[in-house]
């Protein structure tokens, strides 16, 4: 037996530390260094490019027809229903189908023929009235690279005096009497 006070039997140690990390030799230089580590952070945290539509007001695409109202219905009886279904589709489409309105089928086919003379405006012309921020009104404006089908065009109305203004400079001629024209 050992006494308190004799000395401790040597016992062999039998772990093994792992190599010591390299340091660098501190050869580079500095901007050596920088350079690597640029190089790094570049390659590493890709941020996405942030990408903004071209235009203020996308084109809206409906694929559901007008629904019909009948103008009787519609003023002379009180369906909720009918009412409805004209809110809906105005906050929806912002038209609906007028049926039994008595106006004269001549008088819509002038209308819708003078209308489509609005689209016929030479393209120098449109840009003055194309749509902004500042103006609800006027014509959508196409991008390069955006299919513009037949009949896809639009133009945004508004009861405006600077939308009269600035169209009697650019509709066809005739256009500016419009609304005299087609008075009931």
């Amino acid at each position: 037996m050992l006494s308190p006070f004799s000395p401790m039997p040597e016992i062999p140690v039998d772990f093994r530390a792992p190599p010591p990390s390299p340091v660098a030799s501190g050869r580079r230089s500095t901007v050596t260094n920088d350079d690597v580590l640029t190089e790094f952070l570049e390659a590493s945290l890709r941020v996405p490019d942030l990408v903004l539509p071209d235009k203020i007001f996308p084109k809206q695409k409906h694929l559901d027809a007008p629904p019909e109202v009948d103008f009787v219905s519609l003023c002379f009886h009180r369906d909720d229903a009918l009412r409805n279904v004209v809110s809906d589709s105005l906050a929806r489409i912002g038209c609906f189908q007028l049926l039994n309105h008595g106006i004269p089928s001549q008088l819509v086919d002038s209308a819708a023929e003078d209308a489509a003379g609005v689209f016929q405006v030479p393209h120098a012309k449109r840009a003055a009235a194309t749509r902004s921020p500042e103006k609800p009104w006027g014509f959508e404006e196409y991008h390069a690279g955006e299919e513009e089908e037949e009949g896809s065009e639009e133009f945004v109305w508004c009861n405006e005096d600077e939308l009269k203004s600035k169209m009697e400079g650019i509709w066809p001629i005739g256009y500016p009497n419009f609304r005299l024209h087609h008075k009931l």
